[in-house]
């Protein structure tokens, strides 16, 4: 059986059908299907020297650590505005740009299909990481994952609903590309206070940072929230996971990495911005 989808072959952009066990377009492009589900559309003149993404390690921690809930309040708040504004469509098409291992995307999915099972949802999530879509494809079989960049989008022109970029890097030309004329952009990133215990105790002064999450063109603001609360960690592997899932554990030291290991108990701070944006 064949079916369509919104993906689009990396080496002329045509759109890829979907076989039993190949993506496959009308020039005669193939890119086989893995047994976990996704496909790989990443090029070797989309990444640079090294093996893309974070390690699997890494996304083992943030696995982890986030099926135990602790970003939850997050994610339900980010699950709330995404239905709000989508729950007047009848289909949805929605892409999660840099899924990492699913965590969000899932949850979405579960949410919407929760406020009305009569929708027709069409979803897609990529990733550079191989690692990060085995852990996604693993989640859901029914979400269309792929290896491929951000900055080189495997999806059609004018094609999706709703775009979330969470926690990750973005190329706004090309969220512009692939969104339909009223299409929304949801951007999650860190606020000032985001982790800052976490960072205290890594770094000797932590500077108050947080990562951009506005956009300066081509799209209209429709809505803001900051979600902030605090986490307390009782687990010695929960807290480990924590440090080891963030850029931060590349930058500690060994005598640091071990007196986070033998942490009881361990408190921080959760400060994220959600922007919701129009395509305008």
């Amino acid at each position: 059986m064949v079916s369509k989808t919104l993906f689009q072959c990396p080496n002329c952009k045509k759109p890829l059908n979907k076989g039993q066990k190949q993506y496959f377009c009308p020039k005669g492009h193939s890119f086989d299907i893995a047994k976990q589900g996704y496909v790989n559309l990443l090029l070797s003149s989309h990444i640079g020297a090294g093996k893309p993404g974070d390690s699997k390690e890494m996304l083992k921690s943030r696995r982890e650590f986030l099926d135990k809930g602790y970003y939850q309040e997050f994610s339900d708040t980010l699950n709330s505005m995404v239905v709000e504004t989508l729950k007047a469509e009848p289909n949805m098409s929605i892409f999660d740009a840099g899924c990492g291992e699913g965590y969000y995307v899932n949850r979405l999915k579960q949410s919407l299909s929760a406020f009305d099972n009569t929708k027709t949802l069409d979803m897609y999530g990529i990733d550079v990481s191989k690692s990060a879509i085995q852990y996604a494809a693993g989640r859901d079989k029914d979400i269309h994952f792929a290896v491929a960049s951000s900055y080189h989008v495997p999806l059609l022109d004018n094609s999706v609903d709703y775009i979330l970029c969470i926690f990750a890097p973005r190329d706004e030309r090309e969220f512009k590309r692939i969104l339909k004329p009223s299409g929304k952009l949801l951007v999650a990133a860190p606020g000032p206070r985001h982790l800052y215990s976490l960072r205290n105790f890594i770094y000797d002064s932590p500077d108050i940072i947080g990562q951009k999450g506005t956009i300066e063109e081509g799209y209209k603001l429709l809505e803001h929230k900051i979600v902030s609360y605090s986490i307390t960690i009782n687990d010695k592997e929960d807290i480990f996971n924590l440090f080891n899932m963030t850029p931060y554990s590349r930058h500690a030291d060994t005598d640091t990495e071990n007196k986070l290991k033998t942490t009881q108990e361990f408190s921080t701070e959760v400060e994220i911005n959600i922007r919701v944006y129009q395509n305008a």
